[in-house]
């Protein structure tokens, strides 16, 4: 507020003079042979480099307020749920995400997840980069998002899994890093594995992503992702696939070979939360 009074005197101050020198009205009518016209191009100028400013400072004020990841979101109420957030690499506009305060503490962001075959993965790059799905439900972040976040600051990725049977399982990895769109968003760097679900993930680190579109994956002859009915950081082909057909009948389902290779899983969950050491790294950018 303080800022904009002094920039509204600022203006007056400026415009006093030429009104001086100009005559009292600067209208159409108004002949002036004092430079006029100049000094109030040089006015204009200034006042627009001043509104600038003011946007800017605006902008960074908005970014200040809303939170940039799930550990700040949630930080009050410890509730599941949809919450907006900003993330400066990606957009200056806030975007909704899920955040997951049931594991570890919480403040886990859902990066993907399957639980019905409500939403169909079998899509193209464009989505697959954009994103799809309800937050909630079905849901694909999105691969620019996924890679914004993941090069930013370090992040650790969590998998929950779960059999028809009822089994649960989950694979945790210390570090998860998606590369950018000019690279086909690679698999670039996964971290040391704990878990009950077994690594099916290791076998895909360095991979491109593969949509049926965009053919990334080692296999001779044929596409993965059209073979498989899904987009994944495929090989040659996979010892994990988390966006295949659902469906507990399906050959070619929702699997993870290291907890059954021909049994697809009723349901998937992707997470990624900020590491110890991004912590650190944004509390002492924010100082």
């Amino acid at each position: 507020m303080l800022r904009f009074i002094l920039f509204l005197l600022l203006h007056y101050l400026l415009w006093l003079p030429i009104k001086n020198v100009c005559g009292e009205a600067l209208d159409s009518s108004t002949i002036c042979d004092c430079n006029c016209d100049v000094q109030i191009d040089v006015v204009k100028t200034f006042i627009q480099e001043l509104e600038a400013v003011r946007k800017r400072e605006e902008q960074q004020s908005v970014r200040k307020s809303v939170p940039s990841s799930c550990l700040e979101a949630a930080a009050e109420s410890f509730k599941s749920g949809v919450y907006n957030i900003t993330l400066e690499k990606f957009s200056d506009t806030p975007f909704a995400v899920y955040c997951n305060e049931e594991v570890d503490y919480g403040g886990w962001l859902v990066i993907q997840r399957r639980v019905s075959d409500a939403v169909d993965f079998d899509r193209d790059w464009r989505e697959y980069k954009n994103g799809f799905g309800v937050l909630d439900e079905n849901y694909w972040i999105g691969l620019e998002k996924l890679h914004a976040f993941t090069s930013s600051c370090q992040h650790e990725l969590y998998i929950e899994l779960q059999k028809y049977s009822g089994d649960s399982y989950y694979a945790r990895y210390s570090e998860f890093v998606i590369g950018g769109e000019s690279e086909g968003y690679p698999l670039k760097i996964l971290g040391s594995y704990v878990g009950t679900a077994g690594d099916s993930l290791e076998y895909h680190v360095g991979s491109k992503f593969t949509t049926r579109d965009h053919d990334n994956d080692l296999a001779s002859g044929y596409n993965c992702a059209v073979y498989f009915k899904g987009a994944w950081w495929f090989k040659n082909c996979y010892y994990s696939h988390l966006n295949g057909e659902y469906g507990a009948q399906k050959s070619k389902g929702v699997k993870w070979h290291g907890i059954a290779e021909n049994e697809a899983l009723k349901s998937a969950q992707m997470m990624i939360r900020p590491t110890e050491k991004c912590i650190r790294r944004m509390s002492l950018k924010a100082k």
